[in-house]
């Protein structure tokens, strides 16, 4: 299995200047990976309709406008993803001396920042894990219902974020031991992951199934091409398995595959809680095997079921019963 990287190809009115953006982009020191290359080449193909001459190439306010208009069943955080990218490669082509309209910053849509990520019940993930493992084997796509049982369970025993996920290589894991080695991370930290050894043996079973060759250095998630797995079908396939598995949210949307690195965070610190570690400690090993830069960032991650909620503030109990007084009945 050849390991091909994403041919970046566009083919619309600005197919010349959206590769020139790329490199522009990585010259800056910024990842172009495959969710940043779809939107832009999602944006390039937009504009095909206006039929532009390629010796007189217009981004127009109108044109703009028409661009980054809210789409059906699409939420704030996308377009105001398509926002950013508008005024950004306006800005590049304007620096190489055409005359684009720069959409303003002060317009930009606001992204609400209380959004309370979902916590999947450990029924749900069971639910969920189920419904993998009985996808159906197609022939279009033959590595369709092997690689989406290995990715979630990866995805929830790990708490990855899914782009650290789809760009693991076979050298990123070492089987033997169970350790998973991440190198370019968000937070531009390497991290080594240590797996549960029932992750450890699904591993080994996966390799087995997807019948890599013995010397293979590609990705571990390959995509039919054997290229590296783009997260934007990920989505909308995870979506289909969760409305399958009946898991929704309160306001009847499915939740997010993001939503299963918030309930690894849960479910991890449950755990260690229920094992009697020391709050004080389990939130730092939390912290540092996610990869964030403080325990600030891991504390937002822990929106607490009501299972959890008791055992974790009871553990808490000898912190905090001297910081705030007791009320007594008349105060209340």
């Amino acid at each position: 299995m050849k390991n091909k990287e994403i041919p970046y190809v566009f083919h619309g009115p600005f197919k010349e200047y959206c590769i020139k953006y790329v490199a522009y982009k990585r010259s800056l020191g910024f990842k172009v990976n495959a969710s940043s290359f779809y939107l832009l080449r999602g944006m390039d193909d937009f504009f095909k309709k206006y039929n532009l001459s390629s010796d007189a190439l217009i981004m127009t306010k109108d044109m703009v406008e028409a661009y980054i208009a809210l789409r059906e069943t699409e939420n704030v955080k996308t377009q105001h993803m398509r926002m950013s990218l508008v005024r950004q490669f306006a800005l590049f082509m304007n620096r190489i001396g055409l005359k684009f309209y720069v959409y303003p910053v002060t317009d930009f849509v606001q992204i609400k920042s209380d959004f309370v990520p979902y916590i999947f019940t450990h029924d749900e993930v069971f639910r969920l894990i189920d419904v993998l493992d009985k996808i159906p084997v197609s022939s279009r796509y033959p590595c369709y219902h092997i690689i989406y049982p290995m990715l979630f369970r990866m995805l929830y025993g790990c708490g990855l974020r899914i782009n650290e996920a789809l760009g693991l290589k076979m050298t990123d894991i070492d089987l033997k031991y169970g350790i998973i080695m991440l190198n370019d991370t968000k937070n531009h930290s390497q991290r080594l992951l240590p797996m549960s050894q029932s992750l450890q043996r699904y591993c080994l079973y996966y390799t087995r199934r997807m019948e890599f060759p013995e010397a293979y250095e590609g990705y571990f998630y390959p995509s039919y091409y054997g290229g590296q797995y783009n997260s934007t079908p990920v989505y909308c396939q995870f979506r289909k398995f969760m409305e399958q598995a009946g898991i929704f949210r309160e306001d009847g949307r499915t939740p997010r595959v993001h939503d299963v690195r918030h309930t690894f965070s849960v479910h991890a610190l449950e755990k260690m809680v229920s094992e009697g570690r020391d709050i004080y400690c389990a939130l730092p090993i939390l912290s540092t095997y996610l990869g964030h830069k403080g325990i600030e960032s891991t504390e937002k991650y822990l929106r607490l079921t009501e299972a959890a909620y008791t055992s974790l503030i009871n553990s808490m109990t000898d912190i905090y019963e001297h910081i705030f007084p007791k009320v007594a009945e008349d105060e209340k």
